[in-house]
């Protein structure tokens, strides 16, 4: 089997959806209300989503060799950023459905004092997840424009739709 040049098409949306849903959440985290909560907690169901199928696909079709960022530690970076992002969201992810359940938003909301106080302990390492993931999009975005612009190996074309 030939290894392919470009990410799997469905793979390629499915990141630049995870990069809309993640983004879009945590926008609408802050500034009260019910509106942008519920809103919040929606992109985050259809982020749980689309991360199970982005797994899916990607151990389910053929991916690029990886690109050598110069030497054996980038090289180990970059791994451990990719499997930290990974296991990033589907933290953030499982800690607001804990908030939520504990909030019990998906019903109504409970005038229960330990349930609303294990929602904030929650929250706050919820906050801390989306921190931790932030860094490492900017690490990823940053080796990315580090591939194509200095070493200029086209990387950017792998996650871009194309023959």
């Amino acid at each position: 089997m030939n290894t392919p040049k470009r990410y799997n098409p469905a793979l390629v949306t499915l990141h630049w959806l995870t990069v809309i849903l993640l983004f879009g959440a945590g926008m609408l985290s802050e500034g009260g209300g019910r509106s942008p909560i519920n809103i919040h907690m929606i992109l985050g169901s259809l982020l749980l989503i689309v991360m199970i199928a982005r797994l899916i696909v990607r151990f389910t079709s053929p991916r690029p060799a990886p690109l050598s960022a110069g030497n054996a530690f980038f090289n180990k970076i970059g791994e451990l950023t990719h499997l930290g992002l990974y296991l990033l969201a589907f933290f953030i992810l499982g800690m607001g459905g804990l908030i939520a359940y504990n909030r019990n938003l998906f019903g109504y909301l409970l005038d229960n004092t330990a349930s609303v106080t294990r929602a904030g302990a929650l929250g706050i390492v919820h906050h801390l997840g989306w921190f931790l993931i932030i860094m490492l999009v900017f690490l990823h975005v940053g080796a990315a424009l580090y591939h194509q612009f200095i070493l200029k190996d086209n990387i950017l074309s792998r996650m871009w739709y194309g023959k």
